[in-house]
C-alpha cells in the first residue's frame, strides 16, 4: 500500500508528511484551475532534495502540453508526474520526450469514466491511474464541501479490472480511508485538503499520522 500526501508547499508540510510515514509527496506545479496549493518548480526542486530515501516526489500539474510539462519537470528535477485533463496525443508525446525512467500517472474521475473510452489506448505509455471518486472535475476540487456522494463502488470495479496500478483519491480522511481501502483494494491512496489545519491550511501532524496509520492498517487486514 502506497500512501501519498499531496499539496506540499513548504518545509513544514514536507516534514509533517515524512514524519507521518508518507510513501510519496505531491507538489502542485503548473496552475490552470483555481487552487492555493501551487508552488514554483524551483520550490519543488528545493523541497524534493530534502526528502530522505524511499519517499517519492511527484509533480502534480494541470498543464496539458507535453513541452510545457517537460519544462517544469526539468526545472524541478522530478520525473514522476501526475497529469490532469491531458489529451491522448500529448500523453504519447510526453512519453517520447521524457527520460525512460520517468513515471506518468493519469488522473481520472469516477464521474466521467463511462465517457472516456480512450484509456485502453494510453495504457501502454502510462504507469498508473489516480481515480478521484469524489470530485467531478479538476476545476471543482476543494470547492465541493457540500458534496456527500463517494463513488467507491466504481473505484472498486475499476481497480479490479485496470491493467495499471490504481490510486484512489477524492475526499479521503483519516475516518474513511480504511473503509475506502477495504472496499476498493487499490495500489495506493492520495489525500490533500482533509489533512490540513483549517486556520493555516498547513498539513496537520496528528491528522496526517492518523490518516497514514489507518491506511496501512486497512491494507494489512486484506
Amino acid at each position: 500500500m502506497r500512501v501519498k500526501i499531496c499539496g506540499i508547499q513548504n518545509e513544514h508540510d514536507l516534514t509533517t508528511a515524512v514524519v507521518a510515514g508518507a510513501d510519496a509527496v505531491g507538489f502542485l506545479v503548473g496552475q490552470i484551475h483555481k487552487s492555493s496549493s501551487f508552488i514554483l518548480p524551483s520550490t519543488a526542486n528545493r523541497l524534493a532534495k530534502m526528502l530522505p530515501p524511499y519517499i517519492t516526489p511527484v509533480i502534480v500539474t494541470h498543464l496539458t502540453k507535453a513541452e510545457d510539462i517537460k519544462e517544469i519537470l526539468l526545472r524541478a528535477d522530478i520525473y514522476t508526474v501526475q497529469l490532469h485533463g491531458i489529451s491522448q496525443k500529448e500523453v504519447y508525446k510526453l512519453r517520447d520526450i521524457l527520460p525512460p525512467f520517468s513515471k506518468i500517472i493519469i488522473a481520472e474521475y469516477a464521474q466521467s469514466l463511462k465517457k472516456n473510452n480512450k484509456l485502453d489506448e494510453i495504457y501502454p505509455v502510462i504507469d498508473a491511474i489516480t481515480l478521484d471518486c469524489y470530485n467531478c472535475e479538476p476545476a471543482l476540487i476543494g470547492q465541493e464541501s457540500d458534496r456527500k456522494e463517494y463513488l467507491w463502488r466504481i473505484g472498486a470495479e475499476f481497480a479490479s479490472s485496470c491493467p495499471k496500478p490504481v490510486i484512489i483519491s477524492g475526499g479521503l480522511t483519516p475516518e474513511n480511508v480504511g473503509q475506502v481501502i477495504k472496499e476498493t483494494r487499490p495500489y495506493g491512496v492520495d489525500a490533500c485538503n482533509a489533512l490540513r489545519e483549517e486556520e493555516t491550511c498547513s498539513c496537520d501532524q496528528i491528522i496526517c499520522k492518523e490518516y497514514i496509520r489507518n491506511a496501512k492498517k486497512a491494507f494489512l487486514a486484506f
